[in-house]
């Protein structure tokens, strides 16, 4: 098991037995930060207006249901898979940011079978070309979120990560000893 996998399964751990209350109301608020922030991608998803998107984390046991509605989005987080959707999206949870950020090319997981889609392609395509129509950086929108606070944010943030980063390293994080690696 590779270092990012322990840590998406440690993680996966951590999330289950939590309610998912404090992460959907994050999720509302999020939403509406994203779509006062980028106005030009709301009006690009008109055309898709009323579909459900499920994007399922495959790695995480979490999907996040996308309904698109008049000059808005909402997002929120459910545990299970069956959900009626026009659009479904599966795949693991690095998979799926980095295609949201647009870091990793759509086809590129598709055809390699990192993600898998079922569903409309048409409602799918317009969506992708919405998101990639602006450069979002999630952490940066995300911090923005804070914002007289946002510098600390970022700084705990980025601290968060690198001990997460030095923990699976080092294995503390799964009761193993100094410098024993993870999945050895």
């Amino acid at each position: 098991m590779t270092d990012t996998r322990a840590g998406v399964a440690l993680a996966r751990r951590l999330l289950s037995p939590l309610p998912l209350l404090p992460l959907n109301r994050f999720l509302v608020h999020f939403s509406r930060h994203l779509t006062r922030r980028h106005p030009a991608v709301i009006r690009r998803l008109e055309p898709v207006t009323g579909k459900r998107f499920l994007i399922t984390a495959t790695d995480l046991g979490l999907s996040f249901v996308m309904e698109t509605g008049p000059g808005s989005v909402s997002v929120t987080a459910v545990r299970r898979e069956h959900v009626a959707a026009d659009v479904r999206v599966r795949g693991s949870f690095m998979a799926l940011l980095h295609l949201l950020e647009g870091q990793l090319d759509g086809d590129a997981l598709f055809f390699s079978r990192d993600i898998s889609v079922e569903g409309d392609t048409e409602a799918l395509l317009t969506l992708r070309n919405a998101l990639d129509s602006e450069d979002i950086d999630l952490r940066s929108e995300i911090v923005t979120l804070f914002g007289p606070f946002a510098g600390l944010v970022d700084r705990l943030a980025t601290e968060a990560v690198g001990t997460w980063a030095r923990l699976l390293h080092t294995g503390h994080a799964f009761g193993l000893a100094p410098g024993e690696r993870v999945g050895r």
